[in-house]
């Protein structure tokens, strides 16, 4: 079994990359490297990475390259390979489906600075809680200050407003962190992903932008097979991103009702609700992530690459795995 490495925080909190050191493997130079969905959307084994590029190997091609990689690990390779996405909500959800044992505490979750990033994206959900048990306390300003209610050295004053949360909510005292550990990782999960739902609007804006250039295009336009191309990668595209956000719609709507008469019977089911969407959320914005940044990445601004290129982009690369 591969010994287990430090994980950087790009990996760990990224939606394309899966590094194998917190998987089980028999393999140690496997467990070292990491998983990606690279531009195509396959999933590959990069050896390396960097600005100058990406050397991956395919998964069907692992055993001529690591010929001492047993099957076991082969076999779980090829069913990491199937993921839709490597986001650690998404991995909580398929790891345990799969049988694979990994230290959820240590490896499932986002790093520090992802958390701190997305207290923005969570505060309007966190703060109808605040709202509704704290009211205008200027002492309990965010969802950190709710928790630091645990640590607060004026043990009177932090047991009265703990017990106010209970009374809201419903349960005994003691319950209270279980709630508040799980309402957070729920509301930081809509965050993360509604973070990356944001991150791509631009490039389907310019995408689109593109895509209506090429098809008034006086000799691209009448290129029936690009045309037809060029429709379908926009049109999917754009019927990702419009499932995404009806998704995030439903969960401001649920938690706007669920505050009406909160309890924790609700909030479970809410919970159930939000967890139920992590895989699909996951392979959603993966999809989105990954072929934005690509087209971002290759063209940075609307005049870049020239028409012709962008056509020849949609065609060879934009169309692949959508």
């Amino acid at each position: 079994m591969t010994a287990l490495e430090p994980v950087p925080d790009y990996d760990r909190d990224a939606i394309h990359v899966l590094p194998l050191s917190i998987i089980p493997l028999e393999s140690v130079g496997i467990g070292r490297l990491r998983m990606v969905k690279n531009d195509e959307l396959e999933s590959v084994i990069e050896v390396f990475g960097g600005d100058n590029g990406s050397g991956q190997i395919k998964l069907s091609d692992l055993s001529m390259t690591f010929t001492s990689m047993s099957y076991k690990d082969a076999r779980v390779l090829q069913k990491l390979g199937e993921l839709t996405s490597y986001d650690v909500y998404s991995l909580r959800v398929h790891l345990r489906s799969l049988g694979i044992d990994v230290d959820e505490d240590q490896h499932l979750k986002l790093s520090d600075d992802k958390q701190v990033e997305l207290r923005d994206y969570m505060s309007k959900f966190t703060k109808r809680l605040i709202m509704e048990v704290f009211g205008d306390d200027d002492q309990v300003g965010d969802f950190k200050d709710v928790l630091a209610l645990y640590r607060n050295p004026d043990k009177t004053q932090a047991t009265l407003k703990l017990n106010k949360l209970a009374k809201s909510l419903g349960i005994d005292v003691q319950e209270v962190p279980a709630f508040l550990e799980d309402y957070g990782d729920i509301y930081l999960s809509i965050a993360y992903y509604r973070g990356y739902l944001e991150a791509v609007q631009e490039g389907i804006i310019d995408f689109g932008l593109s895509v209506e250039e090429i098809l008034a295009h006086p000799h691209l336009g009448k290129d029936q097979s690009l045309v037809n191309t060029c429709k379908v990668s926009l049109g999917k595209i754009r019927k990702l991103n419009k499932t995404a956000s009806r998704r995030f719609e439903v969960f401001e709507e649920y938690t706007d009702n669920m505050w009406e008469h909160m309890d924790t019977e609700r909030f479970q089911d809410f919970k159930s609700i939000v967890i139920s969407n992590h895989t699909a959320l996951g392979g959603i914005l993966c999809i989105l992530s990954v072929k934005l940044n690509a087209w971002m990445h290759k063209f940075p601004m609307q005049t870049s690459g020239g028409l012709f290129n962008r056509a020849e982009f949609i065609r060879v690369k934009m169309q692949r795995g959508l």
